[in-house]
C-alpha cells in the first residue's frame, strides 16, 4: 500500500529516540489512526531546516506554538506533517522533539542584527590598526637607521616640507583616537 510505504519512508530518516517519542498518529477528526511508526535505516538525507509553509501548516493546522516550530527539530517536521500529527496534550513538547538554544537560528539571528547595527564597526578597526601600525613601525625604523647610522637618515627628513617623524606621530594618535571611539561607541 502507498501510504505504508511512504510512513516508512519518513520513518527511516528519524534517529530512533525520536521515533519512540512520537505520539500516534490522528486523522482530520482527532482520532488514533493506530499507524505503528518504525525506524530503520537512513535513506541518506538530511533535512537542515523546516521551510515556510510546513510551519505554516505546523502552527495553524496542527496547533503547534511558534515557538516551539521554531526549535522543532528539521528531521521531525516531515513525518509530523505526513501522518498530520497534531500537537501533544502535554504542556510541553518532549524535550527529545527541540534543538538547544545554542542550535536555533535565533542566535545567530541575534548576532547578525547587532552586527547590522554597526556596519562600520570592522573597518573603522581595522583601519585604526593600520594607521596605528603603519606611524609606530615608520617611526621605529626611522629611529633605529639613525642609531644604527644607516647612510642617508635623519630624524629631521621632511616629506614636502612636514617632518617624517610628525607623519608618523599623527599617524599613530589618529589610530589610537579613531580605534578608541569607535570601540566606545560602537558597542554591542
Amino acid at each position: 500500500d502507498e501510504s505504508e510505504r511512504n510512513t516508512d519512508e519518513v520513518a527511516a530518516a528519524l534517529p530512533p529516540a525520536a521515533v519512540s517519542s512520537l505520539p500516534p498518529a490522528k486523522d482530520d477528526s482527532g482520532n488514533d489512526t493506530q499507524q505503528p511508526i518504525t525506524s530503520a535505516a537512513s535513506a541518506g538525507t538530511t533535512v537542515l531546516f523546516i521551510d515556510q509553509q510546513s510551519k505554516r501548516i505546523l502552527i495553524e493546522e496542527l496547533g503547534y506554538k511558534r515557538a516551539e516550530v521554531e526549535r522543532l527539530r528539521p528531521e521531525l517536521a516531515q513525518p509530523i506533517l505526513t501522518q498530520r500529527m497534531y500537537r501533544p496534550d502535554t504542556l510541553e513538547l518532549p524535550k527529545e522533539w527541540l534543538l538547544s538554544e545554542e542550535e536555533t537560528n535565533s542566535g545567530m539571528l541575534e548576532r547578525l542584527e547587532n552586527e547590522s547595527k554597526y556596519p562600520l564597526k570592522f573597518p573603522l578597526l581595522g583601519i585604526s590598526l593600520v594607521l596605528f601600525g603603519k606611524g609606530l613601525s615608520d617611526a621605529l625604523i626611522t629611529i633605529i637607521k639613525v642609531n644604527i647610522d644607516f647612510p642617508g637618515v635623519s630624524l629631521s627628513e621632511q616629506f614636502m616640507g612636514v617632518p617624517v617623524l610628525a607623519i608618523d606621530a599623527v599617524c599613530v594618535v589618529v589610530g589610537v583616537a579613531l580605534a578608541s571611539w569607535t570601540w566606545k561607541t560602537m558597542k554591542d
